[in-house]
């Protein structure tokens, strides 16, 4: 399903994005499929792996190769249709009715929600993007080229807001060839409201989405937005007062003495871009469950660190093994197969990205594990598949701190598709991971089912805040 609906995806969609993957990886899990979040042709797949033998500045130029290709045109902006995109979300999922549905904020521990509970997952946001040449350390320049193609949009389409995401560091290689704007549904569309109405069985929960975690952003116009930086280990404000530490950063990577990330607009407070919920969405799907006689249930979170918390916690409830779980899987930002979960039994966990932020994060919540199973020595088996970095962000973990860290709780530590000379800029992140995590799942396949289904009860015990 996932490779057919791949053909025809809106115009200017970023199929990599953090909302689609998740949303991909819904469409994948619930056939109970293995999922590639990046599937390649083939003599890529080949090309990547022999050059991810070269020295560093070959696998920089290709990657910078690969950013370019994601590209599309200016002119699909003039075709993006939010309606028309809703109703493609929907059509990935089989035409049957569900036991519930997901709606909302895309971070990626959805998916592993959406594996254990049969429930499909509707994004609020989707991230499209043109294709462009330009500074990565001009962000007026950068602001200017996306509100041409978005300020369009925003106009035509009053029930979305759109926001112009411009981070010169973790995103570095990609915005010097494309912009990126976020699109946000303000209210439910049409596609996901008749969802709600006509394929869910009676009765169902309506899970709600709805994460507060805020960024500094500036407004450019009506429901048009800019934000500099994203999640990680670098504040809002460092970024926006372009510290020391950062303008050596970008010199380092060649950036003018003239760089500068100032713009003409003052910022404010607001919804983060990627992650922040945002809008009546969520209360028209509250409102609409409600009606329809459906039970809806709102996760509300202020980072999408504390769901992926929450959802471990509920897979720990609902594991069925005669035996106390040993083994977890730990999935970052994009890279997630989560199918993996529910064939080996391994407990499913997400982090948001790979940066020095998740450390305490991770460290809070297999802490909170180790005191439940009454056990202080390393045991089981860690998988932990990592996302790459060609440009090697100041808050970057290393390698070794995640070995160092993850050495405390678990006995044997795996990264499948990594090559640990070569990570973070490991083009085998991409094209090896899937193959790897496909064949560790036929050899430590769970005999049954590893989780029961949860109950209502379970659901709101587990996803609404205490």
């Amino acid at each position: 399903m996932d490779s057919i609906q791949l053909k025809h995806p809106p115009p200017g969609l970023t199929i990599g994005d953090s909302a689609v993957i998740a949303l991909r990886g819904s469409w994948t899990v619930l056939q109970k499929s293995h999922f590639d979040p990046f599937p390649q042709p083939e003599h890529l797949r080949v090309l990547a792996r022999f050059l991810n033998r070269m020295p560093l500045s070959w696998r920089v130029k290709f990657a910078d190769y690969i950013s370019a290709s994601i590209g599309h045109p200016h002119t699909d902006f003039q075709k993006i249709d939010p309606e028309s995109s809703a109703r493609w979300v929907i059509d990935g999922f089989p035409q049957k009715k569900y036991p519930g549905v997901i709606l909302g904020a895309p971070g990626l521990a959805a998916v592993f929600l959406s594996g254990l509970t049969g429930f499909p997952y509707l994004p609020q946001p989707l991230l499209y993007n043109a294709r462009q040449d330009m500074s990565r350390d001009n962000a007026q320049a950068y602001l200017e080229a996306g509100q041409e193609i978005a300020e369009p949009l925003v106009k035509k389409y009053p029930g979305i807001e759109a926001t112009i995401h411009f981070d010169p560091v973790h995103d570095r290689f990609l915005i010097g060839r494309v912009v990126f704007v976020r699109l946000k549904y303000l209210n439910l569309p049409k596609a996901y409201a008749d969802f709600i109405k006509h394929r869910l069985e009676p009765g169902s929960p309506v899970i709600l989405l709805d994460c507060k975690y805020n960024w500094l952003r500036a407004k450019v116009a009506d429901r048009l937005y800019f934000q500099l930086g994203g999640l990680g280990g670098i504040s809002p404000q460092e970024m926006i007062d372009e510290s020391e530490a950062l303008k050596s950063y970008r010199a380092r990577w060649g950036a003018p003495a003239d760089a500068d990330w100032d713009i003409n607009y003052e910022y404010s407070d607001g919804p983060e871009s990627e992650w922040g919920s945002t809008g009546p969405f969520l209360d028209e799907a509250f409102e609409l469950a409600t009606q329809s006689g459906h039970k809806p249930i709102l996760a509300s979170h202020n980072h999408p660190g504390e769901l992926s918390e929450r959802i471990f916690n509920l897979h720990l409830n609902q594991w069925t093994g005669a035996d106390k779980p040993k083994n977890v899987y730990i999935a970052v930002f994009t890279h997630t197969e989560p199918n993996f979960a529910y064939t080996t039994g391994a407990i499913p966990l997400w982090l948001p990205f790979i940066t020095d932020d998740n450390i305490p994060l991770l460290e809070e919540i297999l802490d909170s594990w180790r005191r439940m199973s009454g056990s202080d020595n390393p045991s089981g088996t860690v998988y932990m598949t990592l996302h790459p970095s060609f440009c090697s962000p100041l808050d970057l973990v290393s390698l070794e701190t995640w070995k160092t860290i993850l050495g405390k709780y678990f006995k044997e530590i795996r990264f499948p598709g990594i090559d640990p000379a070569r990570y973070p800029s490991d083009l085998g992140c991409y094209v090896l991971m899937y193959p790897e995590m496909v064949s560790l799942a036929k050899k430590n396949k769970f005999q049954g089912n590893p989780f029961k289904t949860p109950s209502i009860d379970d659901l709101e015990k587990f996803l609404t805040p205490p």
